[in-house]
């Protein structure tokens, strides 16, 4: 394979037209392809894969065309020749290796994270399930995706001096079914590795691929015999699957004309879900029954089922392999367990887990994913096959009527299965798991499967990236379509347990770079103050213009009609210092493939050319349950001209006290710095100070308690002053933080409590710290992951079993106050 190295001219001649550069960052491995930008009027190049310098051993570097999106913390004296980058992180195929033989200093599956809405993606939580004690690099998803770009950069420009990576057209891929928030956090990432990009969904770079190396004939031939023509493009890669549906029609004018009509959601589901399945098989016979191996050497085993099934799935491969992994105690020492497992065992798991033939009309079961003890929010049914028969049962509609069609036009597809099918991944790489897939969807439609070629999977997304730009520059066909979304913006919090109104913001369909106008009638934004939105993505057949207010119940969510993306939130400010300004909200999905939206000063639009009052709103990336209904941001106007009774809705703002300033001293007083004025009793008295500045606290707002316990939080050593500054801190803590969750940056407040639950209490003879220690704890319960609720209740085990248990009681933790104890444990739902 030849690499796309820059010819000896083009290295000295500088001045030659740039080069169209389309990147794959991949979850398992990234694929680098590039190609000379045609000048006019000449014949544009075939992309070529450019082989990545990087390490294969700790000493010796060789060039690949797959670089492992794999990140490896060295140990401290731990040798390396790496010339990419600066530690603490190695990417590549050492970088893999070493992560096999220490888990704990890896970080895999980084672009997963990247669609994590529960965690904060812009935060060191990687690797993850580390304990906090060990002294190990973390880094964030952002991070760890820039890492690997910056290898990339790195390695290109020393390959191609006179024409550096940051200076080329590059095409960066994403999963079609990236939200807006895992978009705009790509961009971030490739940012921080000094590249400006512009976004493409990988299911239609394989497509261009395709495109490219064999033309349109056999669409336009599909097209014209069956009246039009769906392709579905399923791209099995190593932690996703995404589905694309492309409808090719022939125009009035007799040319093919292709649309992508419908993209599938998100699933974590892919090559990572069969190494797990298979790992759950093989710990069986490694350990005893009702045992399991602890996470490390789990991890281990999963990285060696991956070889296993890759070798096994191979139609050249042996029938058999062992597995091994390194037992307890020394890695050079210690036992090792190992099992056999044939080629039987792997067919089984893998073809009839995760592609079973299934009949069109099958729908995804709703069982428990494995994968979710990794820490990511992975599929909870692992068949692939009825994932796909959901989509399509879904988007029937979209087959049988075109893009901006009447209901009374339509394409004569009957929408029972696809006429085409193209498959891309590494998984396809098993020739018995793309064979099941065809015979799969085959069996869903009368009319024969066409199954278009594909060739070298694993490539094909860097390639078609470089035909989309050759695309763009007049050179090939492009795929029309706009946003495969329509993106809401909640008007009212509705009820609970009822509907809520939306108002649609960007129609689905829209162009990139097309603005919307979403709102008729103004919005009075209260400036000054943190406002929040809640924002929704809907892909339904009905097409809903700007502007236009929709019902969301239940059924709309639980159907996947519409999804939950993380809230936006912002603070505005104006020079004239106005409390309240008119506004209309603009929609806009831009060039780089993003979403934005803004509010507009009502009147700042109404002469071309003249600036424009606008505030930028920003995705809220910390991580908040997108599951918890927020307050409402937002009402619109009534037709009627507002009165004095009647005014223009606003924006809500904070709910923070007018003596909040006050309350805070008072916090301060007694946990602040120690100061000469602080008495005991202010101490003792500090919940009737706050009660007598505040109110009553069963009237505090939100807001309020949640200020209170960002005052209180940074002091939290100073607990241990006395028992009376630990039981009054238990008691601030839980009431203020309450639920755990349902404010933007409770997940962050919930991570600095939770490190304080394993140090117990200063003073343990206290039997009232206990009691307010517990009942905090379960007041804050519901924010807290299952791996830590989990850890609480290992702890709290011993107290609760029977006096014969065997348990041990974990040394330095003696608690009292029993009966909240085990009331704390019946709280720990997940």
């Amino acid at each position: 394979m030849k690499s796309a190295r820059a010819t000896t001219d083009q290295r000295r001649d500088p001045t030659r037209s740039r080069l169209i550069v389309g990147v794959d960052l991949g979850t398992s491995h990234t694929v680098v392809a590039a190609c000379p930008l045609p000048i006019p009027g000449a014949t544009a190049a075939s992309p070529e894969v450019f082989a990545i310098p990087q390490l294969v051993t700790a000493q010796e570097a060789e060039p690949r065309p797959l670089l492992p999106s794999c990140l490896y913390a060295p140990l401290g004296d731990e040798p390396h020749a790496d010339r990419w980058g600066t530690l603490p992180w190695l990417v590549g195929e050492h970088a893999r290796r070493r992560g096999r033989e220490v888990p704990g200093r890896a970080v895999t599956s980084a672009k997963s994270w990247l669609t994590h809405a529960a965690a904060d993606r812009t935060a060191a939580i990687l690797p993850w399930g580390i304990d906090p004690g060990e002294e190990v690099p973390r880094i964030s998803p952002v991070g760890a995706s820039a890492r690997v770009l910056e290898h990339v950069r790195l390695a290109w420009n020393a390959e191609h001096p006179h024409h550096p990576l940051e200076r080329q057209q590059v095409i960066l891929t994403v999963p079609a079914s990236f939200d807006p928030i895992a978009r705009e956090l790509t961009l971030r990432a490739a940012a921080q590795a000094g590249l400006d990009v512009r976004l493409l969904e990988e299911p239609q770079a394989a497509f261009y691929d395709y495109l490219a190396r064999h033309g349109t004939a056999t669409l336009d031939a599909l097209a014209r015999e069956r009246g039009a023509a769906s392709v579905l493009v399923c791209d099995v890669g190593g932690g996703t699957t995404d589905l694309t549906l492309i409808r090719a029609v022939v125009d009035a004018e007799g040319a093919l004309d292709l649309q992508r009509v419908a993209v599938g959601r998100h699933l974590l589901l892919g090559g990572d879900n069969m190494d797990l399945a298979l790992a759950h098989h093989v710990e069986r016979r490694l350990v005893p029954e009702g045992q399991h191996l602890d996470p490390r050497r789990f991890a281990a085993l999963v990285l060696a089922c991956r070889n296993a099934k890759e070798q096994l799935l191979d139609p050249g491969g042996p029938p058999t392999t062992r597995i091994a992994i390194a037992g307890a105690g020394s890695a050079l020492v210690g036992s090792t367990f190992s099992a056999e497992v044939t080629r039987g065992e792997v067919g089984e798991i893998v073809l009839e887990g995760f592609f079973p033939a299934i009949a069109r009309d099958a729908e995804p079961a709703r069982v428990r994913g494995g994968l979710v003890a990794f820490g990511l929010p992975y599929e909870r049914d692992p068949a692939i096959t009825r994932h796909l028969a959901s989509f399509f049962a879904r988007h029937a509609a979209a087959l049988r009527q075109p893009a901006g069609a009447s209901s009374a036009e339509t394409t004569g597809l009957d929408g029972t299965g696809p006429d085409a099918l193209l498959l891309n991944g590494g998984v396809f790489h098993g020739a018995r798991l793309a064979h099941r897939l065809v015979e799969t969807v085959s069996s869903w439609s009368p009319a024969p499967l066409e199954l278009l070629p594909a060739q070298d999977p694993e490539l094909a997304v860097a390639r078609g990236a470089v035909a989309y730009g050759l695309a763009l520059a007049g050179h090939g066909t492009t795929i029309g379509g706009g946003a495969p979304s329509a993106f809401y913006i909640a008007l009212d919090a509705g009820a609970a347990r009822g509907a809520r109104r939306l108002l649609c913001a960007v129609p689905r369909g829209a162009k990139e770079g097309e603005l919307f106008v979403a709102s008729r009638h103004p919005l009075a934004l209260r400036m000054g103050e943190p406002v929040r939105f809640e924002v929704f993505s809907g892909d339904s057949a009905i097409p809903h213009a700007p502007g236009a207010i929709v019902t969301l119940d239940a059924a709309a969510l639980e159907t996947g009609q519409f999804a939950a993306l993380p809230p936006v939130t912002m603070e505005f400010a104006t020079e004239a210092n106005a409390t309240e300004l008119a506004v209309h909200l603009e929609g806009e999905l831009t060039p780089l493939g993003t979403l934005e939206l803004a509010c507009v000063a009502a009147g700042s639009t109404a002469s071309p050319g003249a600036a424009r009052q606008r505030f930028r709103l920003a995705f809220d990336l910390r991580g908040a349950p997108a599951s918890t209904p927020p307050p409402p941001a937002a009402s619109p106007a009534s037709d009627a001209e507002p009165t004095s009774r009647d005014r223009r809705p606003s924006v809500a703002p904070r709910a923070l006290h007018h003596h909040l300033n006050e309350a805070v001293a008072a916090l301060d007083l007694v946990f602040g710095k120690g100061r000469a004025d602080a008495k005991p009793r202010d101490t003792k008295d500090l919940w009737r100070t706050l009660e007598k500045l505040l109110g009553d606290r069963s009237e505090w707002t939100t807001e309020t308690a949640r200020a209170l316990f960002d005052a209180l939080a940074p002091n939290a050593r100073a607990r241990r002053r006395s028992p009376d500054h630990e039981r009054v801190f238990w008691m601030l803590a839980g009431f203020c933080l309450r639920p755990g969750f349902g404010e933007p940056r409770d997940p962050r407040r919930i991570a600095l409590l939770v490190p304080t639950f394993a140090e117990g209490l200063a003073f343990p003879s206290e039997a009232r710290g206990w009691q307010q220690f517990f009942i905090a704890w379960r007041r804050v319960v519901g924010g807290l992951e299952e791996r830590t609720q989990t850890a609480i209740r290992d702890k709290l085990d011993p107290f609760l079993a029977p006096a014969e248990s065997k348990l041990k009681k974990p040394k330095g933790f003696a608690p009292l106050a029993h009966d909240e104890l085990l009331e704390l444990a019946s709280w720990l739902e997940r």
